[in-house]
């Protein structure tokens, strides 16, 4: 991998570390209060509403497993020991964001435009990944 794609990698993984250590610190971003909006927003919607619904009465559920699996994504991601786990972590990650999207985007739109670059970070890594010829 060229300098500057493990470059990208390892700050996108530095990223993710850091936005989930964040999940557990109310005052830099409230999962409790991102879930009720969406709860609230995704009201009456077939699938979605119930699936925020049920996400919004365990918040602290919620933040600690996106937490845990954001901050252990991002260290994969950074230390890139193994192939294998960076190809897992890069499409956890890209599944962790689809499913924020999916739950989000009606109660914060511009969640499309910020996770954008992550998704396309992301699936250029995997190109990159999974397109090498390694022994």
């Amino acid at each position: 991998m060229s300098g500057r794609n493990l470059l990208l990698q390892r700050i996108l993984g530095v990223l993710y570390a850091l936005a989930g250590i964040a999940k557990f610190f109310p005052r830099a971003e409230s999962v409790e209060d991102r879930l009720d909006a969406a709860a609230e927003a995704n009201e009456g919607l077939a699938v979605i509403g119930p699936l925020s619904d049920r996400l919004a009465a365990h918040p602290t559920a919620v933040a600690t497993l996106v937490g845990v699996a954001m901050f252990t994504g991002g260290a994969v991601l950074v230390a890139n020991r193994n192939r294998r786990l960076v190809i897992a972590a890069l499409w956890a990650q890209l599944a962790m964001l689809a499913c924020f999207v999916a739950v989000l985007v009606t109660s914060v739109p511009a969640i499309l435009l910020f996770d954008a670059a992550f998704v396309a970070a992301g699936l250029w890594l995997l190109r990159l990944h999974t397109s090498r010829t390694h022994e």
